[in-house]
């Protein structure tokens, strides 16, 4: 992997993101003159580790322009992310803006004559089944309902990639991650996903009540954005074929089992409530990675518990 990135010329967007940190941090170790394109958040311990760090709106066909120029290689990692909360409050704000940035980024990257490009997908691309998701079962349904918007902003983006790569010659790796969490997520219960807001949870209020949506039954698969990163720089170097590949710890977690977990992390005393009123989302996502480890030579290396310990760590110190 060092060979392969070393002295390469790289741009990153959402490079202060929670996905975009880590994908900075792995290129610099590993040699690459990497430019990190940041936006409304700052830069961060990751993010400083760049040649370059260059503030864009990705929204901007000339911003776009200008973020990829001179790139060999562009990691698409930007956009606007949230979880069940946003979704309910306000269904398009995950939509619309990220099939701009998608599609400026995308031609951008066409139009300057990027070699290779890492697109990062995600599983809402999937129906609701109650088996391990595979790749070609985003061809079966719709995706589930409350996911549908972004779900569907995903599929298009990834058949932008294979319009983009057919008629300009580029070379794009697709990988589809589960519940991505680390260091600099989205901490902010009002929009966030489920596993850093039972961490501000826990640390805001140790010793209360824990309160958990729904029945605490659904199943999720949870992977920390070093395993990601690493995977997404193993996709565009080895496999950037513009065929996506599902990038998940392969572990089955149940809500419950995770609040529990975060509660011992956290050191938290307070009791577990479920209240089944609230809204969740599917009762089931369960990720096959076979593809991975074959393609790819992945394999997850950051349990739940490690990575939950280094993330509450990291969020107790800010």
């Amino acid at each position: 992997m060092a060979n392969f990135y070393d002295g390469k010329k790289v741009a990153v967007t959402g490079g202060s993101g929670l996905v975009g940190s880590y994908v900075v941090k792995a290129l610099a170790e590993s040699g690459a003159k990497v430019r990190a394109i940041v936006h409304r958040r700052p830069p961060n311990e990751y993010t400083k580790m760049a040649t370059e760090i260059v503030k864009k709106d990705l929204m901007s066909q000339d911003d776009a322009r200008e973020a990829v120029a001179g790139a060999e290689i562009v990691f698409g990692a930007g956009g606007i992310t949230g979880g069940i909360p946003l979704a309910l409050n306000d269904p398009g704000a995950l939509v619309a803006p990220n099939a701009v940035i998608n599609s400026q980024v995308i031609h951008a990257c066409a139009k300057a004559r990027v070699e290779r490009l890492g697109f990062v997908s995600s599983t809402v691309v999937y129906p609701a089944l109650e088996r391990p998701v595979r790749e070609e079962d985003s061809l079966i349904g719709e995706p589930y309902h409350l996911y549908s918007g972004i779900g569907w902003v995903k599929r298009f983006s990834e058949r932008l990639c294979k319009y983009y790569s057919d008629a300009y010659g580029m070379k794009v790796a697709i990988v589809r991650p589960s519940g991505v969490y680390g260091r600099y997520d989205n901490f902010d219960e009002s929009t966030s996903h489920v596993l850093p807001a039972f961490i501000k949870r826990a640390i805001s209020n140790p010793s209360g009540s824990f309160v958990v949506w729904g029945d605490g039954m659904d199943v999720r698969d949870f992977l920390h954005s070093s395993d990601l990163a690493r995977a997404l720089l193993l996709a565009v170097e080895k496999y950037a074929v513009c065929d996506a590949v599902n990038i998940a710890s392969g572990q089955a977690v149940t809500t419950k089992e995770l609040a529990q977990t975060v509660l011992r992390v956290t050191g938290s005393t307070a009791k577990l409530v479920f209240d089944p009123s609230k809204p969740t989302a599917l009762k089931n996502r369960m990720v096959d990675i076979s593809k991975a480890k074959r393609v790819l030579g992945f394999e997850p290396r950051v349990s739940l518990q490690s990575g939950l310990q280094d993330t509450v760590e990291w969020y107790r110190n800010q």
